[in-house]
């Protein structure tokens, strides 16, 4: 067999293998939280575009959250949603629509890197450490706008370097499409093509097509603000905190530390053995990203996927290195090993454990027939008690786009710490509470594990009525303001 085709063989099987990984790893996280009885997705977007597809199928034409009863702005990805709910079983979407949406960006992901002629080999391997990077592992494994975003970026990528016409065609559709899922993905996107092919030398053509989008785009937008909600907003901005960024600490698309140490590694390797100078310049705006990524959530997803180039570098680099001690290099790659077992063993026990379980579940189903009122807990918490109680929450991971969100934080926030009856009552007024969710997490983090606060107030006020208490979840019911109808 010829060196050629033992290459290509080899290659197939690190590709086969990265692949296996990209699947096995989501359906392994999902099928552990099925088999600990909980439900199928962690907390977060899930929940919440899970909630909107339950009534776009009802109302496509849909103007306004009937729960939450705040407007609501049409996205491509909740009309995709809901059309495949409609078409297919829903267990068979929940369950695979993620994977899929991950394999689909792991295998455009390959292609792109052929593309802009990285070695195949480096490609393959690149799939190998996005397979087990935080982000990836957490975007298969729920329904979120995010992953949907991604899969539209790679493709228009992908399609817009193409020579073909055909392709640069399509490549402009899933550009118009990610404009209206996501301004701030667009914008990324935009500036990664116009990078791409200018080191592809191909900006004549590419830059036609991306005129040619901006516009479409634009005209579009135009009667969709008029005609209904949408609001063109380039979000995912927040300030600089480590529990925002690192996956260690929680984050919700959190970078890896010991992969942004490789990725460092394997850039000062790129830069200091590529001896053009020009050449260089294009691994500057790689490093912008990533600097930006710790300020922006849509930009942390777009730099967990280009990194993963970068570490196989690293990689590499420790594997061809000389070393005066065979046992040291032997050491550097187990210890690469382990922390990349490490980061995603860390991951996929996160998404296991995280909410809801069996016990948060039952008690959002005791509060769907509750009656009617206004639900105070956690702001993370706020889509799930939407989706499973059918009630409205006081905030919930959405709320930022209200105008009156500060007052209404600073509300909340002054509810969780109050002691008196006299004070607390104006806010559970003003902001109609009627019931109150306390969790275990919240008695922990909010309250250090002792009666202080709103949960020392509401044991000890008959204004307010224990109606649940299972595995330390609380339900109290705020008898404080008149029966609401409904």
């Amino acid at each position: 067999m010829s060196t050629a085709k033992q290459r290509k063989r080899k290659e197939h099987r690190i590709l086969f293998f990265a692949l296996a990984l990209v699947i096995v790893i989501p359906a392994l996280v999902m099928i552990l939280r099925l088999t600990s009885s909980s439900p199928l997705y962690p907390v977060g977007e899930s929940y919440y575009n899970l909630h909107l597809v339950r009534f776009l199928g009802q109302n496509p034409s849909l103007a306004t959250d009937p729960i939450q009863r705040s407007v609501y702005e049409p996205n491509p990805y909740h009309y995709l949603l809901t059309f495949l709910y409609t078409l297919l079983p829903v267990e068979a979407v929940s369950l695979f629509l993620p994977i899929v949406l991950g394999l689909a960006c792991a295998l455009l992901l390959f292609k792109l890197l052929k593309l802009i002629k990285v070695k195949p080999n480096y490609a393959a391997y690149s799939i190998v450490i996005l397979s087990v990077t935080p982000v990836f592992i957490a975007l298969s494994t729920g329904l979120y706008t995010a992953a949907f975003t991604m899969l539209l970026s790679l493709l228009a990528t992908v399609l817009i370097l193409d020579k073909k016409m055909l392709s640069q065609v399509f490549g402009a559709l899933s550009l118009i499409i990610l404009a209206l899922t996501s301004l701030t993905g667009f914008i990324l996107t935009i500036g990664i093509i116009l990078f791409l092919s200018l080191a592809l030398k191909k900006v004549k053509k590419t830059l036609r097509t991306l005129v040619f989008s901006l516009i479409i785009s634009i005209i579009i937008s135009i009667p969709l603000t008029l005609l209904t909600n949408y609001t063109p907003r380039i979000l995912g901005f927040h300030s600089f905190a480590f529990r925002n960024v690192f996956s260690i600490l929680n984050a919700e698309y959190g970078f890896s530390v010991f992969l942004l140490i490789l990725f460092l590694i394997g850039f000062i390797v790129l830069w200091i053995n590529d001896k053009d100078k020009v050449r260089k310049l294009f691994h500057l705006p790689v490093l912008l990203l990533v600097v930006l990524s710790f300020f922006n959530t849509v930009a942390r997803v777009y730099a967990s996927f280009i990194i993963t180039f970068y570490c196989v570098v690293a990689i590499i680099y420790f594997y061809k290195r000389r070393w005066h001690l065979k046992i040291v290099r032997q050491g550097t790659l187990l210890l690469i090993l382990c922390s990349l077992l490490f980061s995603s063993l860390n991951q996929i026990n996160l998404l296991i454990d995280a909410q809801p379980d069996k016990d948060m579940l039952d008690a959002l189903l005791f509060l769907r027939p509750a009656g009617s009122g206004d639900v105070l807990t956690l702001e993370e918490n706020g889509f799930l008690v939407e989706f499973y109680s059918y009630q409205r929450v006081l905030l919930d991971s959405n709320s930022f786009l209200n105008q009156e969100y500060p007052q209404m934080k600073d509300d909340v926030q002054a509810l969780f710490m109050v002691t008196r009856l006299n004070d607390a009552e104006p806010l559970l007024t003003k902001q109609d509470v009627r019931y109150i969710l306390i969790t275990p997490y919240m008695k922990e983090e909010l309250w250090e594990s002792r009666e202080q606060g709103l949960w020392f107030l509401v044991k000890h006020s008959e204004s307010f009525d224990k109606i649940y208490k299972e595995a330390e979840i609380e339900i109290w019911k705020y008898l404080g303001v008149p029966e609401l109808e409904g």
